[in-house]
């Protein structure tokens, strides 16, 4: 099994960031489009990836690494080590990142993450309203963490909501080359890959959940933005620069 394993990952292409896309020309519920070359998500960058040819431009200007601590001791960011400005803003603990989840709902544990890190969520998008761009949001498979914080960005610009589904499950034509990645990458980070959270993909039910979640809190999205911290002007300016 394990021979195969080595050699499914020999034939694939292991040097390109994968699951990588700009988060442009998606539709709002009021109409116009979001704007191209500000926001992209992507799979956790590596050291001596190709630079990408589906992007305008790259490397991007600023980058927000949604990983634990761990993580991040584990496998350093290479796009800190030239001028893009990396900020840290993880969305769950080392704990939280080592647990197997075993029987446990994707849908449950997003809600989780919402519960615990909304504060940090809110981090990301008072650093999206002003950063320098294109930015770049990613964790470690681009789906969950990641996943999450794009949803917010794009709710609150009023992207339409069956473009926020499929941008989500558009990770799973990526995933043979996320977990491709992540096991070649595992060796030194003391954890297990894949984990039972990255071998059931993007599940629609799961960030369906979340959207759910904010459209019942009182003000829906931005109301829930508010709670954590998150200012009107704050949400202005990210509207301002994501909003064609």
């Amino acid at each position: 099994m394990k021979l195969q394993r080595e050699s499914r990952m020999a034939v694939m292409d292991l040097s390109t960031l994968p699951n990588l896309r700009d988060l442009g020309g998606l539709a709002r519920e009021a109409g116009g489009l979001t704007a191209t070359g500000v926001l992209y998500r992507s799979a956790l960058p590596a050291p001596g990836d190709v630079p990408p040819t589906s992007i305008a431009e790259w490397p991007p200007k600023t980058v927000v690494d949604l990983r634990s601590a761990h993580e991040l001791a584990a496998h350093t960011n290479p796009l800190g080590l030239n001028e893009t400005v990396l900020h840290h803003i993880p969305l769950m603990t080392d704990a939280q990142v080592a647990e197997p989840d075993q029987g446990a709902r994707l849908a449950d544990i997003y809600l989780g993450i919402l519960s615990t890190a909304g504060t940090q969520l809110a981090k990301v998008l008072e650093v999206a309203a002003v950063c320098d761009g294109p930015f770049l949001l990613h964790c470690a498979a681009g789906k969950d963490r990641t996943g999450i914080a794009a949803a917010l960005l794009l709710s609150i610009a009023g992207v339409a909501r069956n473009e926020i589904l499929a941008d989500y499950i558009a990770t799973n034509d990526h995933m043979g080359v996320v977990l491709a990645r992540m096991n070649h990458f595992a060796p030194g980070t003391g954890e297990q890959y894949p984990n039972d959270r990255d071998v059931v993909g993007a599940v629609p039910e799961a960030i369906e959940g979340v959207l759910a979640h904010w459209d019942s809190h009182y003000g829906g999205v931005h109301g829930w933005a508010r709670d954590q911290g998150v200012t009107e002007e704050t949400m202005r300016l990210w509207n301002s620069r994501f909003i064609e």
